[in-house]
């Protein structure tokens, strides 16, 4: 096999494109020979190249160019191609040195691991082998966690790593915060062209694929939530299908919910036909150690007396105490707070402490900066607010972070209109306002941005609140892109401080807005229910989580999705819920008590059966697809009919034992094989039946005769592929789990062949039941 032409022609297919990706445009690529040894010609950057290929299946492909003979790889990652020594440089220089305390992180493959230096465990991980499929790191935390630090920090000591020539893999960084995923490429090109190298889009798949580059695609979950899930989805599938089960990259989320978003869209048997593996990486947020040792640092850097360090910590420790408690373990809070303190040791927080922040933040440079020639101030604490929250409503519309200086001087100038200020202030502020306090300079060079999500999302925030306060354009402010659960807890603040959520009544007016937003059927609907449905759940959390201890009686929740996040504390009397669906909700300490079920789907829910409670009736067991539960740490999802209605009775369903309508006698046995196989199969498609991690399954005695049904009904496919030099067999899965799973009901809306396989299965347990009476 390693010789067959088959082989040779798919490595000399590939070299072509390779080196076309590196050509100039137009100029064509010339193979000469036919067999396993051929010479190519093509141009670059004006100079006519050629080099000698050879192919061989024990030794792969090498390379004599200039009289000297290398591997493949080390060819396309040298001076007269990639040139991936000069990439590793430029990022050294363009790295910002900043003091940088370690964060620790949690591999979800290593549930019973203690969690590990995130930098150190990250480069283990990059470094890994895995040629059987594309390799998905993501790296998820929440906003202020330190993510962005950890990545950036990784990819700055594998530059190093790889100027001392200790690793022949380098780290790409790409700021995809708040650009459309469907612009990757434009991002991509935008990140090269910032570092000043010769590199252009077209080759990162090319270098990926052959493993001496990965990129690190920073702020992943925002691109898939602009402009609609799928769309910007379908750019992601197109890379990863040029990597063609090859490679690797890494992706940073603020919430597990975005990754899973990625697996149920990767899944699909349409979306990318090349191997791909997800591995999940939680960062953790910093311990009371780190925050101490990041003060030292800090306090090292400013130069500051041993007493003046002493009190920065003492102050820091006060600020975010108590209430903030929270917050003192996000990088960022404590970052912020000790910038106040070294400016104003009174500083103390106040009951909203991004706000005090903000508010501290903006008055310094109301009365610091923006003054007039007698030091009066140029404009008002309101005026200010609402300059930033023009901006941020500006980046939300056009679906960006970022602006480019200009078009932020015009919109100041556009919000300034109407002000009673004079000529002269106005020209100040319009030439001042890139630069205002919470702003910094953006990715590419000339835009504006905010200096962090937070302060993004406060602005935000304000601008939703407001328009949910007064019922004005509401559906075109949800529709833009996905919110961050940041921007819904902020509105729901926001309503409480207006006092806007202190009775039933008022509650019950922000939901009806929330639902008349989402009644018309537009193709941006879909955004809209996701959104409406995060702050409906935030507004709830608000009004009657485990803060205020009250309970939310004979309210009304209807035409919305929650799209993931969580009802803490929230129980729910006498409520009806209508049109409702809850996708991966945590309802671990949710309460629906006495509520009433119209139209409800509820998907992969996490539940536990001694703290939720789902009274809700009108809720049938083919409603909810999947039911997930943690144990020791690990979270696994149920799909039988059977499992699902026990485990819904034990939170308070009302479904009686023995009624799950249209459920299938399978061998529970086989139902537990498949359940193993899908959980794999959420993680990875398609499956090696060679790998040692598989054995429960693929060994089974049962496994042959699963196999055989599976493929008969083209369920999965088979197919034969080279890794590492060896034939292996994969199983490539054409359904999602749950689709796969929903089979095991006879009435279930599912395709043929998911039904055909089923009712087979259902046949074969009937026959052997009958034989073992007999």
């Amino acid at each position: 096999m390693a010789d067959s032409h088959g082989f040779v022609k798919y490595w000399r297919d590939r070299i072509k494109s390779d080196l076309a990706s590196f050509s100039d445009p137009g100029a064509p690529v010339e193979l000469t020979d036919p067999g396993r040894r051929f010479s190519a010609i093509w141009t670059m950057r004006g100079v006519t190249r050629d080099a000698l290929f050879s192919i061989s299946g024990a030794d792969g492909v090498a390379v004599q160019t200039d009289r000297r003979k290398m591997p493949y790889s080390r060819f396309v990652a040298g001076a007269g191609m990639a040139d991936l020594r000069h990439v590793a440089q430029m990022i050294l220089k363009a790295s910002e040195r900043r003091v940088f305390v370690e964060t620790n992180a949690l591999r979800s493959d290593a549930a019973s691991a203690a969690p590990r230096p995130a930098v150190e465990l990250l480069t283990e991980l990059v470094n890994e082998e895995d040629a059987d499929a594309t390799r998905v790191s993501m790296i998820t935390g929440g906003a202020g966690a330190g993510k962005t630090c950890v990545l950036q920090e990784l990819v700055r000591r594998q530059a190093e790593r790889y100027m001392r020539g200790e690793t022949d893999r380098l780290l790409f960084y790409v700021n995809a915060q708040g650009r459309a995923l469907a612009r990757l490429n434009e991002a991509l090109a935008t990140e090269l062209q910032d570092l000043r190298v010769g590199l252009t889009y077209h080759s990162v798949s090319v270098l990926t694929r052959l493993g001496i580059l990965a990129p690190v695609i920073d702020g992943f979950d925002e691109l898939l939530g602009v402009s609609g899930y799928d769309d910007a989805f379908s750019s992601l599938a197109g890379f990863l299908d040029q990597l063609d089960g090859e490679g690797q990259i890494l992706a940073s989320a603020r919430s597990v919910y975005y990754e899973e978003e990625f697996l149920a869209r990767a899944g699909d048997a349409s979306a990318v036909s090349g191997g791909w593996r997800l591995v999940s990486v939680a960062v953790s947020e910093w311990s009371d150690s780190s925050r101490d040792r990041y003060l030292d640092e800090r306090a090292q850097a400013e130069g500051l007396s041993g007493r003046r360090a002493y009190r920065l910590r003492k102050g820091v420790r006060a600020v975010l105490g108590g209430a903030h408690h929270v917050l003192g373990s996000k990088p960022l809070f404590v970052a912020r707070t000790a910038d106040m303190l070294l400016r104003d040791p009174g500083f103390a927080g106040g009951e909203d402490l991004l706000r005090e922040l903000v508010r501290r933040l903006l008055e310094r440079e109301r009365r610091e900066k923006l003054l007039d020639r007698q030091s009066r101030p140029l404009l008002t604490e309101v005026q200010l607010d609402g300059l930033l929250c023009e901006l941020a409503e500006e980046m939300w519309n056009q679906e960006t972070r970022e602006l480019d200086s200009r078009s932020v001087r015009e919109l100041a100038e556009l919000a300034m209109i109407g002000e009673e200020v004079p000529d002269s202030t106005r020209q100040v502020i319009v030439e001042r306002m890139p630069t205002l306090a919470c702003l910094s300079p953006g990715a590419s060079p000339g835009d504006v941005a905010f200096e962090h999500d937070l302060f993004f999302f406060f602005f935000l925030a304000e601008v939703v609140a407001s328009q949910l306060l007064s019922g004005k354009d509401l559906q075109a402010v949800l529709s833009r892109s996905a919110l961050a659960e940041e921007v819904a807890d902020r509105v729901a603040l926001q309503a409480q401080a207006s006092g806007r959520l202190e009775s039933p009544e008022q509650l019950q007016q922000l939901l009806d807005r929330l639902a008349e937003a989402c009644a018309v059927e537009w193709r941006r609907t879909a955004q809209v229910r996701e959104n409406a449905g995060l702050i409906v759940m935030a507004l709830l959390r608000s009004y009657g989580g485990k803060d205020r201890g009250r309970e939310i009686a004979d309210c009304t929740i209807r035409s919305v999705v929650f799209p993931g996040g969580h009802l803490e504390g929230v129980t729910l009397r006498r409520c009806r819920l209508i049109d409702v669906v809850m996708r991966r909700t945590d309802l671990v300490a949710a309460r629906f008590v006495e509520c009433e079920a119209r139209n409800v789907r509820i998907l992969e829910p996490l539940v536990a059966g001694d703290s939720t409670l789902l009274d809700l009736n009108g809720l049938a067991a083919e409603q909810v697809t999947g039911l997930r539960s943690r144990t020791d740490g690990v979270v696994e999802t149920s799909y039988a009919p059977a499992e699902v209605a026990e485990i819904l009775r034990a939170c308070g369903a009302s479904i009686a034992a023995g009624s799950e309508p249209g459920a299938s006698e399978v061998d529970p046995d086989v139902v537990k094989l498949l359940t193993r196989l899908m959980r794999i199969y959420a993680r990875a498609n398609p499956v090696c039946t060679g790998d040692d991690t598989t054995k429960k399954v693929f060994g089974h005695p049962q496994w042959p005769r699963l196999q055989k049904l599976l493929v008969k009904h083209h369920v999965v496919k088979k197919e034969t592929r080279q890794t590492s030099g060896t034939k292996a067999t994969f199983l490539r899965r054409q359904f999602l789990p749950e689709q796969i799973m929903a089979g095991l009901r006879r009435r279930a809306d599912v395709d043929p062949n998911i039904r055909a396989f089923w009712r087979e299965i259902e046949a074969k347990t009937a026959s052997s039941a009958m034989k073992r009476a007999g």
